[in-house]
């Protein structure tokens, strides 16, 4: 059975996940970003976390994050007290509730993450980057420090920025089992999240980056069509901070870490280790589509 890490940010990141976890015959670990991790109204939330357990068991919202019908009767009694931009259903409130109890109590988040995804009978392994705190922080041109959701939700990503920080990260550890699962396992796959802001904060944990660049086979699938973005601001991010949009951008951000890379049909540089593939995900088919040919490259 070949041994599968699926390294993953929030919506962009799940789409593609939950074509690959419908493959049986794979032991498959995603390891998911936590720099966007947060207290807000007074419990922690793991929203890349949650948006991946979420769109695996079935009950994503309409926008890919959030549980599906959820109701928003605490968050709208909450803005009788102060503003709200970032909203959080009912159901959804349960699992932050759940988390931050059990981490009062000494929990890591790597087994509340477990717990979680039990709860929805999941066949694969989710872990978080790490345990310990790392924070996105946004520097703008204007100067101004921005926290993640600040900057994507209060925001909705519209300022331009210079810098992008992630605090915490030169002390965060890696959990040695996740290393030593990247160590044995056959295949990495990188998916088409933001590369500056779900894949950057995991590659800013050095320990986990050396194992990256150390692996024989990391398959990075690009978040770009036509120079846009498939979700969200990737393309500011990624232009704001020096990058182009396309396949040379993507190579130069994952300088040394790439052994091959997915661009979608007619967006190939004509390199060996660039592949033309349907990176549209509609319909789950079309994730699940891409991965058994994934796992079927030499």
């Amino acid at each position: 059975m070949k041994k599968v890490i699926y390294i993953s940010g929030g919506v962009g990141g799940a789409k593609f996940a939950k074509g690959l976890n419908k493959i049986e015959d794979i032991d498959l670990t995603i390891l998911v970003n936590t720099g966007d991790d947060e207290h807000i109204h007074g419990v922690f939330l793991s929203p890349d976390i949650d948006t991946v357990i979420y769109n695996l068991a079935g009950i994503e919202g309409e926008f890919g994050w959030g549980i599906k019908n959820d109701k928003f009767t605490v968050n709208n009694e909450l803005k009788k007290y102060y503003d709200i931009d970032f909203k959080i259903g009912d159901t959804d409130l349960a699992t932050n509730l759940y988390r931050s109890q059990m981490i009062s109590q000494g929990k890591t988040l790597t087994e509340i993450t477990r717990n979680i995804k039990d709860k929805y009978e999941l066949n694969c392994d989710i872990i978080p980057m790490s345990d310990d705190k790392v924070s996105t922080k946004l520097i703008t041109k204007t100067n101004k420090k921005l926290d993640f959701q600040e900057y994507f939700v209060e925001k909705k990503g519209k300022p331009r920025i210079k810098n992008i920080i992630y605090e915490g990260s030169r002390v965060a550890k890696v959990n040695q089992n996740t290393i030593k699962q990247i160590k044995s396992s056959d295949l990495v796959i990188i998916g088409p999240s933001n590369p500056l802001l779900s894949i950057g904060p995991i590659l800013s944990l050095s320990k986990l980056k050396k194992e990256l660049i150390s692996h024989k086979n990391v398959i990075i699938i690009s978040p770009f069509i036509a120079k846009d973005a498939i979700k969200g601001p990737s393309k500011k991010n990624f232009e704001d901070m020096g990058f182009s949009p396309d396949i040379g951008g993507i190579k130069k951000y994952y300088k040394n870490i790439g052994n091959k890379y997915i661009v979608h049909f007619g967006e190939s540089d004509k390199k060996m280790n660039t592949v033309e593939e349907n990176i549209l995900f509609k319909k789950i088919k079309d994730s699940e589509s891409l991965a058994r040919k994934i796992l079927n490259y030499e």
